[in-house]
């Protein structure tokens, strides 16, 4: 009888596990075609607003490190959902820089990565830059792995001819201009395109005229006025100048000269500067330097070739970015002390307005406090 019994509560017990088991093999796929389902919709499909970010994708880089970061960036809910739409997908992504900005499903991630349209970083190249400031503006905006890399390509006569530079340097065909490019791009590359706009810009008409009169001491001496001058219109005057010394022979004696020669570009000049001898010092050199001293822009350009018509032979900086123009030593010299009275003035009138200012908040402060003062006492 006992035997029986257990018999029937044994066949009950196997009953129950064949019926759970059932339920499972039956209820789990379903669970997980449900939460598969849950996470393409409301997950991989479902766009949502994102912050704007740039998302670097590194070379041989793992999926799950990619996952991480789109995580901790906000980019994406989970990491799983990435794990799982995107695997098959991954081998396909594209090493660099990508913007990530408005309305983005993981699925438009996908389709981003794939693409190769790199996030581009700005450049703005100044005016009268050399190319050794260009090459550190390059590096610090992270366009260039290395300004040494870039400033070795920069002198290298078989490169510079294949991107149609005929000349020993790419100083003075660095257009300035505002470019972009990816992330750690290839010197080579970032300079073609930038010679590439100094042609654009300079022009074939202008360029058959530069070639008229001698195409690289045009570009050396427009160079020269870049840097000298601060306002456009006094270029023109300011090319005359030393175009008429160049005629007399008489060394230029423009300052830029000498720090190019030193590659100092972070002060002004100073009067032991102008005395070093070097290959492009004006001071102790005559004619022209060998190379350009920066990349001048097309004013500059059309200034040398199209100079005002003077007798001027000196000129000297009045300390508003315009300049006092003259024909003889002696009336040089008569501008440089009016210059000099002219900004001591300014000087003694600024130290005077400081002062007053100062006499005043003093003022105001002593009267605050008596004021203070007297609503104690009261």
């Amino acid at each position: 009888m006992k035997l029986e019994e257990n018999t029937r509560n044994f066949q009950r017990f196997s009953n129950l596990i064949k019926k759970i088991s059932i339920f499972i093999l039956f209820t789990l796929p379903v669970l997980f075609i449900g939460f598969i389902l849950y996470l393409y919709f409301f997950d991989f499909a479902k766009k949502r607003y994102i912050t704007p970010a740039i998302i670097e994708i590194e070379k041989n880089e793992k999926i799950d490190s990619v996952a991480k970061k789109l995580k901790q960036r906000g980019v994406i809910n989970h990491e799983i959902t990435f794990l799982i739409f995107v695997r098959n997908e991954f081998k396909k992504f594209k090493a660099g820089e990508f913007e990530i900005v408005g309305e983005t499903s993981l699925k438009d991630l996908i389709e981003t990565f794939i693409s190769g349209i790199f996030f581009k970083r700005k450049a703005t190249i100044i005016p009268g830059w050399s190319m050794y400031e260009v090459a550190e503006e390059l590096e610090r905006q992270k366009i260039i792995k290395s300004k040494e890399e870039f400033l070795i390509y920069a002198q290298d006569k078989d490169f510079l001819k294949k991107i149609g530079v005929e000349y020993d340097s790419i100083e003075g065909f660095l257009y300035p201009d505002t470019y972009f490019f990816t992330k750690n791009s290839d010197p080579r590359m970032v300079m073609s395109y930038m010679v590439d706009n100094f042609f654009k810009k300079v022009g074939e008409k202008r360029l058959g005229e530069m070639k008229s009169k001698d195409f690289y001491k045009t570009l050396i001496l427009a160079s020269i006025v870049e840097e000298e001058a601060t306002f456009n219109f006094e270029k023109p005057i300011i090319a005359s100048v030393f175009l008429n010394r160049l005629a007399k022979n008489m060394p230029l004696q423009a300052d830029p000269t000498a720090m190019y020669g030193l590659k100092i570009f972070t002060r002004p000049p100073r009067p032991s500067d102008l005395r070093v001898p070097n290959p492009y010092n004006t001071y102790t050199q005559r004619g022209l330097p060998p190379t350009p001293i920066c990349s001048p822009t097309i004013y500059s350009i059309d200034a040398v070739l199209r100079p005002a018509k003077t007798k001027y032979l000196y000129f000297v900086a009045k300390g508003d970015g315009t300049h006092i123009f003259s024909e003889t030593y002696e009336e040089h010299l008569k501008n440089i002390k009016f210059v000099k009275m002219i900004r001591k003035a300014k000087a003694e009138e600024e130290i005077g307005i400081i002062e007053a200012q100062q006499e005043a908040e003093n003022k105001l402060e002593t009267e605050n406090k008596l004021e203070t003062e007297g609503n104690k006492n009261q």
